[in-house]
Protein backbone atom coordinates (compact mmCIF):
# COMPACT_ATOMS: atom_id res chain seq x y z
CA UNK A 1 0.00 0.00 0.00
CA UNK A 2 1.19 3.15 -0.71
CA UNK A 3 1.62 6.17 1.45
CA UNK A 4 -0.61 8.68 0.41
CA UNK A 5 -0.35 10.88 3.31
CA UNK A 6 1.77 13.40 1.81
CA UNK A 7 -0.70 14.29 -1.13
CA UNK A 8 -3.75 14.62 0.72
CA UNK A 9 -1.66 16.61 3.24
CA UNK A 10 -0.24 19.08 0.22
CA UNK A 11 -3.95 19.96 -0.46
CA UNK A 12 -4.49 21.48 2.76
CA UNK A 13 -1.05 23.55 2.66
CA UNK A 14 -3.15 26.83 1.56
CA UNK A 15 -6.32 26.21 3.04
CA UNK A 16 -7.10 28.91 5.47
CA UNK A 17 -7.19 27.88 9.24
CA UNK A 18 -10.39 29.22 9.55
CA UNK A 19 -11.59 26.84 6.51
CA UNK A 20 -10.04 24.24 8.44
CA UNK A 21 -11.57 24.48 11.66
CA UNK A 22 -15.02 25.27 9.76
CA UNK A 23 -14.20 21.74 8.49
CA UNK A 24 -13.58 20.37 11.87
CA UNK A 25 -16.67 22.49 14.09
CA UNK A 26 -19.28 20.81 11.34
CA UNK A 27 -18.10 17.02 11.49
CA UNK A 28 -16.65 17.43 7.72
CA UNK A 29 -13.15 17.21 8.19
CA UNK A 30 -12.58 13.65 8.46
CA UNK A 31 -15.07 12.64 5.86
CA UNK A 32 -13.15 15.23 3.43
CA UNK A 33 -9.75 13.58 4.80
CA UNK A 34 -10.90 10.28 3.68
CA UNK A 35 -12.12 10.77 0.52
CA UNK A 36 -8.88 12.34 -0.30
CA UNK A 37 -7.11 9.66 0.88
CA UNK A 38 -9.72 6.82 -1.13
CA UNK A 39 -9.32 9.18 -4.58
CA UNK A 40 -5.58 9.20 -3.54
CA UNK A 41 -4.81 5.69 -3.40
CA UNK A 42 -6.97 4.44 -5.72
CA UNK A 43 -6.16 6.92 -8.43
CA UNK A 44 -3.97 4.33 -10.67
CA UNK A 45 -7.16 1.79 -10.94
CA UNK A 46 -9.37 1.47 -13.83
CA UNK A 47 -12.62 -0.34 -13.05
CA UNK A 48 -13.31 -2.45 -16.33
CA UNK A 49 -15.58 0.34 -18.72
CA UNK A 50 -18.93 -2.35 -18.11
CA UNK A 51 -19.04 -2.14 -14.51
CA UNK A 52 -18.61 1.64 -14.64
CA UNK A 53 -21.28 1.65 -17.47
CA UNK A 54 -23.66 -0.30 -14.99
CA UNK A 55 -22.56 1.66 -12.43
CA UNK A 56 -24.14 4.32 -14.23
CA UNK A 57 -27.22 2.59 -15.44
CA UNK A 58 -28.06 1.32 -11.63
CA UNK A 59 -27.73 5.15 -10.43
CA UNK A 60 -29.74 7.36 -13.17
CA UNK A 61 -32.43 4.09 -12.47
CA UNK A 62 -32.57 4.81 -8.71
CA UNK A 63 -32.00 8.30 -8.90
CA UNK A 64 -35.09 8.41 -11.86
CA UNK A 65 -33.46 9.66 -14.32
CA UNK A 66 -34.62 8.52 -17.72
CA UNK A 67 -32.72 10.15 -20.26
CA UNK A 68 -29.67 12.32 -20.59
CA UNK A 69 -31.13 15.63 -20.51
CA UNK A 70 -32.69 14.48 -17.09
CA UNK A 71 -29.08 13.41 -16.19
CA UNK A 72 -27.56 17.02 -17.06
CA UNK A 73 -30.18 18.19 -15.20
CA UNK A 74 -29.22 16.23 -11.79
CA UNK A 75 -26.05 17.13 -12.44
CA UNK A 76 -26.33 20.99 -13.13
CA UNK A 77 -28.31 20.80 -9.47
CA UNK A 78 -24.94 19.42 -7.91
CA UNK A 79 -22.83 21.86 -9.64
CA UNK A 80 -20.46 18.63 -10.77
CA UNK A 81 -19.80 17.35 -14.69
CA UNK A 82 -20.31 13.95 -15.74
CA UNK A 83 -16.80 12.81 -15.44
CA UNK A 84 -16.60 14.04 -11.49
CA UNK A 85 -20.11 11.48 -11.04
CA UNK A 86 -18.13 8.86 -12.74
CA UNK A 87 -15.17 9.22 -10.49
CA UNK A 88 -17.51 8.88 -7.77
CA UNK A 89 -19.28 5.78 -9.30
CA UNK A 90 -16.10 4.41 -9.47
CA UNK A 91 -14.81 4.57 -5.91
CA UNK A 92 -16.38 1.39 -4.62
CA UNK A 93 -15.44 -0.59 -7.65
CA UNK A 94 -11.74 0.77 -7.33
CA UNK A 95 -11.71 0.02 -3.69
CA UNK A 96 -12.94 -3.53 -4.07
CA UNK A 97 -9.84 -4.08 -6.11
CA UNK A 98 -7.90 -2.48 -3.87
CA UNK A 99 -8.75 -4.16 -0.89
CA UNK A 100 -7.53 -7.80 -2.69
CA UNK A 101 -4.80 -6.21 -4.19
CA UNK A 102 -3.64 -4.92 -0.79
CA UNK A 103 -5.02 -7.68 2.00
CA UNK A 104 -5.81 -10.64 -0.38
CA UNK A 105 -2.93 -12.68 1.52
CA UNK A 106 -4.25 -11.35 4.83
CA UNK A 107 -7.70 -12.26 4.51
CA UNK A 108 -7.90 -15.91 5.95
CA UNK A 109 -6.05 -14.58 8.81
CA UNK A 110 -8.56 -12.32 9.16
CA UNK A 111 -11.12 -14.80 8.80
CA UNK A 112 -10.38 -17.38 11.33
CA UNK A 113 -10.14 -14.31 13.73
CA UNK A 114 -13.65 -13.21 13.30
CA UNK A 115 -15.13 -16.52 12.45
CA UNK A 116 -17.55 -16.59 16.01
CA UNK A 117 -18.80 -13.44 14.71
CA UNK A 118 -19.00 -14.65 11.21
CA UNK A 119 -20.86 -17.61 12.03
CA UNK A 120 -24.95 -17.28 12.01
CA UNK A 121 -27.98 -18.66 13.40
CA UNK A 122 -31.32 -19.11 13.03
CA UNK A 123 -33.39 -19.70 16.39
CA UNK A 124 -36.91 -19.36 17.75
CA UNK A 125 -37.14 -17.41 21.26
CA UNK A 126 -39.92 -16.15 23.46
CA UNK A 127 -39.58 -14.76 26.65
CA UNK A 128 -42.16 -13.85 29.61
CA UNK A 129 -41.85 -12.55 33.23
CA UNK A 130 -44.06 -15.49 34.90
CA UNK A 131 -42.12 -18.32 35.43
CA UNK A 132 -44.80 -20.90 35.46
CA UNK A 133 -46.23 -19.62 31.86
CA UNK A 134 -42.67 -20.28 30.85
CA UNK A 135 -42.45 -23.68 32.02
CA UNK A 136 -46.16 -24.34 30.88
CA UNK A 137 -45.50 -22.87 27.06
CA UNK A 138 -41.78 -25.52 27.20
CA UNK A 139 -44.15 -28.20 28.07
CA UNK A 140 -46.39 -27.44 25.29
CA UNK A 141 -43.93 -27.03 22.70
CA UNK A 142 -41.37 -30.12 23.75
CA UNK A 143 -44.85 -32.21 23.39
CA UNK A 144 -45.65 -30.75 20.25
CA UNK A 145 -48.70 -29.97 20.94
CA UNK A 146 -48.10 -26.45 19.48
CA UNK A 147 -45.59 -24.40 17.17
CA UNK A 148 -43.31 -21.89 18.33
CA UNK A 149 -44.63 -19.30 15.89
CA UNK A 150 -48.16 -19.53 17.49
CA UNK A 151 -47.22 -19.16 21.37
CA UNK A 152 -44.52 -16.37 20.65
CA UNK A 153 -46.98 -14.65 18.55
CA UNK A 154 -49.52 -15.01 21.61
CA UNK A 155 -47.59 -14.98 24.93
CA UNK A 156 -43.92 -13.13 24.21
CA UNK A 157 -43.46 -10.31 25.68
CA UNK A 158 -40.41 -8.68 23.41
CA UNK A 159 -40.21 -7.94 20.24
CA UNK A 160 -39.83 -11.54 18.86
CA UNK A 161 -43.64 -11.63 19.28
CA UNK A 162 -43.82 -9.57 15.95
CA UNK A 163 -41.96 -12.32 14.28
CA UNK A 164 -43.73 -15.22 15.84
CA UNK A 165 -40.48 -15.88 17.48
CA UNK A 166 -38.14 -16.33 14.89
CA UNK A 167 -34.92 -14.97 15.03
CA UNK A 168 -31.95 -14.81 11.57
CA UNK A 169 -30.06 -15.48 10.42
CA UNK A 170 -27.92 -13.55 12.63
CA UNK A 171 -24.93 -13.67 14.72
CA UNK A 172 -25.03 -14.88 17.45
CA UNK A 173 -22.56 -12.69 19.07
CA UNK A 174 -25.95 -10.38 19.38
CA UNK A 175 -27.59 -12.35 21.31
CA UNK A 176 -27.45 -12.28 25.13
CA UNK A 177 -24.31 -13.99 26.39
CA UNK A 178 -25.87 -16.57 28.55
CA UNK A 179 -28.47 -17.58 25.53
CA UNK A 180 -25.63 -17.44 22.99
CA UNK A 181 -23.79 -19.84 25.12
CA UNK A 182 -27.13 -21.91 25.18
CA UNK A 183 -27.66 -21.87 21.49
CA UNK A 184 -23.95 -22.64 20.64
CA UNK A 185 -24.17 -26.12 22.19
CA UNK A 186 -27.88 -26.50 21.55
CA UNK A 187 -29.11 -29.22 18.79
CA UNK A 188 -31.22 -28.40 16.42
CA UNK A 189 -34.94 -28.62 16.79
CA UNK A 190 -34.56 -29.48 20.48
CA UNK A 191 -36.96 -26.67 23.04
CA UNK A 192 -34.20 -25.35 25.50
CA UNK A 193 -35.75 -25.64 28.72
CA UNK A 194 -36.46 -22.21 30.48
CA UNK A 195 -33.49 -20.13 31.95
CA UNK A 196 -34.12 -16.74 33.35
CA UNK A 197 -32.33 -14.22 31.88
CA UNK A 198 -32.65 -10.85 33.85
CA UNK A 199 -36.05 -10.33 34.55
CA UNK A 200 -37.01 -13.03 31.50
CA UNK A 201 -37.69 -15.85 31.75
CA UNK A 202 -36.66 -17.39 27.63
CA UNK A 203 -37.48 -20.61 25.72
CA UNK A 204 -35.48 -21.02 23.40
CA UNK A 205 -34.94 -23.20 20.02
CA UNK A 206 -32.19 -23.50 17.76
CA UNK A 207 -33.07 -23.78 14.01
CA UNK A 208 -30.27 -24.20 12.04
CA UNK A 209 -26.47 -22.64 12.05
CA UNK A 210 -24.96 -21.53 9.09
CA UNK A 211 -20.99 -21.64 9.51
CA UNK A 212 -19.03 -18.66 7.71
CA UNK A 213 -16.97 -20.30 4.87
CA UNK A 214 -13.69 -18.67 3.57
CA UNK A 215 -14.97 -18.32 -0.38
CA UNK A 216 -14.26 -15.81 -2.72
CA UNK A 217 -17.07 -13.39 -1.34
CA UNK A 218 -15.73 -13.66 2.08
CA UNK A 219 -12.02 -13.38 0.78
CA UNK A 220 -13.43 -10.05 -0.62
CA UNK A 221 -15.21 -9.39 2.75
CA UNK A 222 -12.84 -9.96 4.57
CA UNK A 223 -10.15 -7.62 2.65
CA UNK A 224 -12.68 -4.89 2.38
CA UNK A 225 -12.48 -5.16 6.21
CA UNK A 226 -8.95 -4.12 6.30
CA UNK A 227 -8.90 -2.00 4.03
CA UNK A 228 -11.35 0.14 6.05
CA UNK A 229 -9.40 -0.82 8.97
CA UNK A 230 -5.90 0.91 6.98
CA UNK A 231 -8.25 3.67 6.03
CA UNK A 232 -9.32 4.49 9.66
CA UNK A 233 -6.09 4.80 11.08
CA UNK A 234 -4.60 6.84 8.05
CA UNK A 235 -7.80 9.10 8.32
CA UNK A 236 -6.78 9.85 11.93
CA UNK A 237 -3.27 10.45 11.34
CA UNK A 238 -4.13 13.15 8.63
CA UNK A 239 -6.58 14.74 10.39
CA UNK A 240 -4.30 15.12 13.41
CA UNK A 241 -1.47 16.35 11.23
CA UNK A 242 -3.79 19.14 9.24
CA UNK A 243 -5.16 20.49 12.75
CA UNK A 244 -1.57 20.42 14.08
CA UNK A 245 -0.62 22.21 11.17
CA UNK A 246 -3.50 24.87 11.66
CA UNK A 247 -2.34 25.12 15.45
CA UNK A 248 0.88 26.59 13.75
CA UNK A 249 3.23 23.50 14.27
CA UNK A 250 3.61 22.61 10.75
CA UNK A 251 2.68 19.52 8.82
CA UNK A 252 4.47 16.46 9.75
Amino acid sequence: MKDCRPMVLSKFNDVESTTVDLLRRTDQLRPLVRRLLVEEATHELNPPEELLTQALSNHCQKEQLNNEEALKSWLAERFINKDELLLQLSLPLKLSKLALDSFAAKSEAQFLQRKEALDEATYSLLRVKDSGLAHELYLQLEAGETSFEALATQYSEGPEQRSGGKIGPASLMRAHPQLRKRLQTATPGVVLEPVLIEKWWVVSRLEERLEASFDDPMRQRMATELLQQWMNAETNEVVKAVLSSNNGEGLT
